[in-house]
């Protein structure tokens, strides 16, 4: 979900059903590669739907939730985690997750995880343990995943986005606190859930990602008239030195961060562009030709673009890394983000 002005009540509870497959499969088969999507689908309406790709395929499988239950994925899909053969799929609004197996033939959805009112948002994984940023917790959802249980909170005084797990570490972006004002935090977390440090970044911080022991964040946040502001920041998890730009007013740059062959891109009107040394954007190296990118990804030599007029089909884009095009497809309303699984096919 891109759209951060989001307002949810908090009831927590948490319950675990499981899911029979009453429906058929066998339309969504695992290939040696496979780029998962997921679409948000619009708030209020429970229509975010998960499909599968393959880039060196013309076909595409799903929407898989629906081919399996009969019903809908979930209000708002959020982000997706992959730990081993388990896909876990996080629905915002609806306040759940879903766990999908990865070790058969096909993808198969086998346990919904409710998160009554906890409004997730992303997911670490540490020794069979999932650490899941939740905006009306304030904090950090500790959840046993073997078992299911939530075994602690992390407090983190704010609306925690996204998570990482990195030498022994999590790392949280605040990207709003509890008033939903923008902070400027990203937390450094032991692993046994303590604070051990605070950053102060580029107001709004989002997506994180970490090259060269070096911890780079993308900044989205919102003037009093409600104009939108862009910055990026880096951490040095070495020296933790923070270098910061405020790019001030614009509504060129994405939310999505990515790492290619030792370069940061940041999503950049109707593509990604890389990142200078000075945390401006190189303008002059822009891959893909969008009207306008609403997400991007990157896994081997290939990258995912996504365009939206927020009613359903969408088009997800692949583009390999000289900016041809190579494949689009059409899925669900709003695809908002991708995970790859490779799978030994013998």
């Amino acid at each position: 979900m891109k759209d951060l002005m989001r307002v949810i009540i908090f009831i927590f509870g948490i319950f675990f059903i499981g899911c029979e497959n009453i429906f058929n499969n066998e339309s969504d088969p695992l290939t040696e590669q496979n780029i998962f999507v997921l679409c948000e689908g619009n708030f209020g309406q429970s229509n975010a739907s998960l499909w599968m790709v393959n880039p060196e395929k013309t076909d595409i499988a799903g929407p898989i939730y629906q081919n399996q239950t009969g019903l809908s994925l979930g209000d708002i899909g959020q982000s997706m985690t992959i730990v081993d053969d388990r896909l876990f799929v996080i629905n915002n609004n609806s306040h759940t997750i879903e766990e999908f197996s990865l070790g058969g033939e096909q993808v198969t959805h086998i346990k919904k995880i409710d998160l009554s009112g906890a409004s997730p948002r992303h997911m670490a994984f540490y020794k069979n343990k999932g650490y899941i940023t939740a905006w009306n917790v304030n904090g950090i959802i500790v959840m046993n995943l073997n078992n299911y249980t939530i075994e602690d909170t992390i407090p983190v005084n704010g609306l925690p986005e996204m998570i990482l797990f990195h030498d022994n570490y999590l790392y949280t972006s605040v990207i709003m606190k509890p008033d939903w004002t923008a902070d400027n935090r990203v937390i450094k977390i032991y692993n046994d859930g303590t604070i051990s440090k605070s950053f102060e970044v580029v107001k709004g911080p989002g997506q994180m990602v970490i090259q060269d022991n070096k911890l780079f964040v993308a900044s989205t946040y919102y003037g009093s008239d409600w104009s939108t502001n862009a910055g990026n920041s880096v951490i040095d998890l070495t020296t933790e030195k923070v270098e910061t730009n405020d790019l001030g007013q614009t509504n060129d740059f994405g939310s999505d961060l990515i790492a290619i062959n030792n370069t940061i891109y940041r999503s950049f009107k109707g593509g990604i562009a890389p990142l200078n040394t000075n945390l401006t954007i190189d303008s002059n190296h822009i891959i893909g030709k969008l009207g306008s990118a609403y997400s991007a990804a990157a896994f081997g030599e290939y990258i995912y673009l996504s365009e939206t007029d927020y009613v359903a089909p969408d088009t997800v884009y692949i583009y390999d890394l000289a900016g041809s095009l190579i494949q689009h497809y059409q899925v669900g309303a709003i695809p908002g983000s991708f995970a790859l699984f490779i799978k030994e096919i013998d």
